[in-house]
């Protein structure tokens, strides 16, 4: 239980920030996402979760209509699929090291896998632009940063088995 009000506290500037934005269903969501990653412990569906946690988060966050989800979520998971897709294909490049050739395959991997991203990204916001609007589109990347910060303090707070 000392836990839990620790990992509260620890996000309190943000509820309070979010409460003063007039946002009072994200202080929902972000205890929710404070108090399920109890059940993350036992295994099974960890990912899932997250991404329900994400989608219902971004939803929340650019005030998507019924309408927008429905047009925007699509495009959207092609997208993650993309770059989860090249991501991974950078990471089946480790390597020892061993040599300077394996060293510079190793980065010209890296430099490709960057410009990939950039790519994907330049793309599918053009996508997004057709499917919301441009000032949703333009908080999509902070929707997501900030839900990433929400779960990486939640993470940090929770004691290891």
């Amino acid at each position: 239980a000392s836990h839990m009000s620790g990992a509260c506290t620890s996000h309190r500037a943000t509820l309070k920030q979010v409460q003063g934005d007039g946002r009072g269903f994200l202080v929902w969501v972000l205890l929710f996402v404070l108090f399920s990653f109890g059940s993350f412990a036992q295994g099974g569906g960890k990912k899932e979760k997250i991404e329900a946690l994400r989608v219902a988060f971004i939803s929340q966050q650019l005030n998507l209509t019924s309408d927008e989800s429905q047009k925007f979520w699509p495009v959207y998971n092609e997208y993650q699929d993309k770059m989860k897709a090249a991501r991974k294909e950078f990471k089946n490049q480790k390597g020892t090291f061993a040599s300077d050739k394996e060293a510079q395959e190793f980065l010209d991997a890296e430099l490709l896998l960057k410009q990939r991203e950039v790519s994907l990204y330049k793309e599918y916001y053009d996508k997004f632009k057709k499917v919301l609007p441009v000032k949703k589109v333009a908080r999509l990347r902070q929707a997501e940063e900030e839900f990433k910060k929400v779960l990486i303090a939640h993470l940090k707070d929770k004691p290891n088995p």
